[in-house]
């Protein structure tokens, strides 16, 4: 007896054959239903889904032959095997059924072992056949959250790539805006909070800071620690690109603001904009990171180490290509490790708009 008797639908117009086929099936644990000719079937499979059909073809109304492709187009109906058993033994007949759609064919007078012998086989592959597309799909889901984690590290335009090669080249960008943000206090601040609180913080700056950088047509490359570095110009060039990350800088300065006008625990940020040359790459064969790596990333952090709390401290080369559209204060000269003496200043605001400290 199996476990979970499978459910066979017999239609056979002959009383005779019929009541034979029964008992056979029935002594073996099947489920057995029968229908007398094809609109019986038809009507039965509306509510029923059989897991096998055994067909005759000459019947009375409609042939095994038409209910045969009838059920092979419907969708409810085409993935059940139909085994056809017939007193037609000619070679022709026989072809006409497997055109129909049908997996198998048994000639009458039938065999009892032949029947259940047929029965079995048909029914085991199709046990397996729909095991084995549950499993793609499993896998299809499995790819597709893969492709979404990939999409979720990676820029889009690298991740793809990797997803269609195996591999990504690394490339070389003439010009590339570079921002680093780095939280004031951060650390001594960490001793105070427990793990859930501190992870809890991190959390809503990083998820504001990704929104306002995405919303600016920018790329956050990464999170170190409480630093966080975004890009313009990466993977796509973009002739506003120095602009973009100067607008998600000052982004990031205004949400901080807010934030803290709102009563929620308030922190300072620190950030330094520069622009220049890079080589984008993935660093890593089993946990993927795409990092950038240049003088203009090494300058961007120097620019921030040297900033002030909630200011933008910016290259020459930044204020070069904004000029005009955006206002500066405070022209410096610092001193920049490996560069000497360099020029900076600080990003206040759009012109015009120019937001208060």
């Amino acid at each position: 007896m199996l476990e979970h008797p499978a459910s066979i639908l017999v239609v056979e117009d002959s009383p005779i054959n019929q009541r034979l086929l029964c008992k056979l099936l029935g002594k073996e644990g099947y489920a057995v239903r029968t229908a007398d000719h094809g609109q019986e079937a038809l009507a039965l499979l509306r509510t029923f889904r059989p897991d096998l059909i055994l067909l005759d073809i000459l019947m009375p109304q409609m042939d095994g032959l038409e209910l045969c492709r009838l059920l092979k187009v419907g969708e409810a109906t085409r993935d059940i095997p139909v085994i056809f058993i017939s007193s037609l033994d000619d070679t022709s007949d026989k072809l006409s059924g497997f055109e129909a759609g049908g997996v198998d064919y048994i000639t009458k007078p039938f065999h009892p072992a032949e029947v259940l012998a047929r029965i079995s086989t048909h029914l085991k592959l199709c046990r397996l056949q729909r095991q084995l597309e549950e499993r793609n799909r499993q896998l299809g889901l499995e790819k597709q959250k893969s492709e979404a984690l990939l999409l979720n590290v990676l820029p889009a335009r690298v991740a793809h790539e990797l997803m269609e090669r195996g591999a990504y080249t690394p490339q070389s960008f003439p010009e590339v805006t570079v921002c680093f943000v780095d939280i004031v206090q951060f650390t001594v601040a960490a001793t105070t909070l427990s793990p859930e609180e501190l992870l809890g913080e991190l959390n809503a700056l990083f998820g504001a800071f990704d929104r306002i950088v995405e919303a600016n047509h920018c790329e956050r490359m990464k999170t170190i620690g409480d630093a966080y570095l975004f890009v313009a110009g990466i993977p796509e060039a973009s002739p506003d690109q120095v602009r973009n990350a100067a607008l998600a800088a000052l982004g990031i300065v205004e949400y901080l603001r807010e934030r803290n006008r709102s009563g929620a625990r308030p922190w300072q940020v620190r950030i330094g904009l520069h622009c220049g040359p890079v080589v984008g790459g993935i660093v890593g064969t089993k946990k993927y990171l795409y990092d950038i790596f240049g003088d203009a990333v090494n300058i961007a952090a120097r620019l921030e180490a040297l900033s002030e709390p909630m200011r933008i401290n910016v290259s020459t080369e930044v204020r070069r290509r904004l000029d005009g559209a955006f206002d500066f204060s405070c022209p410096l000269s610092v001193e920049m490790k490996g560069k000497g003496q360099q020029s900076t200043c600080f990003l206040e605001g759009r012109r015009g708009q120019t937001s208060g400290g």
